[in-house]
């Protein structure tokens, strides 16, 4: 048995889920169901304020919430569940939950960062390729009886410079794979790993050098108040006209009126897009432009992905509810403020 599960005796106490695909993963149902703890599954995504009444009552008794990032959660939220002391999210990100609030009422915040790393990484690698390779216009022109019509040429990715923003684990998996290909690789990060960039041969470079450089920009940079909208007019402006726009990090890094203004007025020869600032996407300029690839947040969406990450979530929540900080805590310190 592992350190992760290998606890003392507690008394069971009540653990919800508030997810539409948690319940699916029978492997993360298991370690909840044989927990020995009373758990609920609220199948769907809604507001805590928007639940049932049961749900809202079993909600108030909860130790501890599994779910995603796609609600919010901020202190009216958490004031619905006043003996609450951990929200386990099954996703890589946690900006949709207010760490301040959490942490002042002495709620612990955990992710699973990197869990689906491999995944993201083959996702983004194939969504470039879709784009620079022009795979998917050449499925729409021999459908429409056009041939090769629009894809008599396109950029070679073997040679060209590739540049990477961010260098977590997802960023550092997706370079193993454009080293593979045969690309140069330019790297803007704040947490600079001088042993991986001589095994890889990265340089690291400002963020300015990297888009003027750069034949395609890849952003895998986490969302903070720092790096909100790091993207802008003034930054598509310094790319190439030749080059791509490939994105599966977090919509928010990028003003997304801009990058539509940019792809229509062709400054940059296209873009590939798995997230957006307001999901789901529905409608959108972006659905009129045929230089852009777009796919619905499915980067981390494979069956181990999914399972992986929603078992080390299931796992966060029972170390905290036996009293055991999880090294996936946003804020370790949230238990330190916890309201005697």
């Amino acid at each position: 048995m592992s350190d992760q599960t290998a606890m003392a005796p507690i008394q069971p106490c009540r653990i919800v889920v508030i997810s539409d695909s948690f319940q699916t993963l029978p492997e993360a149902v298991t370690v909840l169901d044989e927990s020995g703890h009373l758990v609920t599954y609220v199948p769907s995504l809604t507001a805590w304020a928007d639940l049932e009444p049961a749900d809202r009552r079993v909600l108030a008794e909860a130790r501890a919430v599994v779910m995603g990032r796609v609600l919010g959660i901020d202190a009216s939220a958490l004031a619905i569940a006043p003996r609450l002391c951990v929200v386990a999210l099954h996703t890589s990100g946690s900006d949709n939950v207010d760490i301040e609030a959490a942490t002042r009422k002495g709620v612990l915040v955990t992710n699973v960062k990197g869990v689906n790393a491999e995944q993201c990484a083959e996702f983004a690698m194939g969504l470039m390729l879709c784009v620079v390779r022009k795979i998917l216009m050449g499925d729409h022109a021999i459908r429409l009886g056009k041939w090769a019509t629009r894809t008599q040429s396109s950029m070679d990715l073997f040679g060209a410079t590739m540049g990477v923003i961010g260098l977590g684990q997802i960023a550092k998996a997706f370079i193993l794979r454009a080293h593979a290909f045969g690309m140069r690789i330019v790297v803007h990060t704040r947490t600079p790993d001088h042993k991986f960039a001589s095994q890889y041969k990265i340089e690291y470079v400002t963020l300015d050098a990297l888009l003027a450089r750069a034949d395609v920009v890849g952003v895998f940079a986490s969302l903070d108040k720092e790096s909100r909208r790091m993207i802008g007019a003034r930054e598509f402006s310094l790319m190439k006209r030749s080059a791509y726009f490939i994105n599966i990090a977090r919509g928010e890094l990028v003003d997304q009126a801009a990058l539509v203004d940019t792809l229509r007025a062709r400054r940059i020869a296209g873009a590939g897009l798995d997230v957006f600032e307001d999901e789901p996407l529905l409608q959108s300029e972006l659905f009129e432009l045929d230089n852009v690839v777009l796919t619905p947040h499915q980067a981390g969406l494979t069956q181990g992905g999914k399972t992986g990450a929603a078992v080390r979530a299931a796992r966060n929540a029972l170390q905290a509810v036996h009293g055991t900080v999880p090294r996936d805590a946003v804020n370790p310190t949230a238990w330190d403020t916890r309201p005697s």
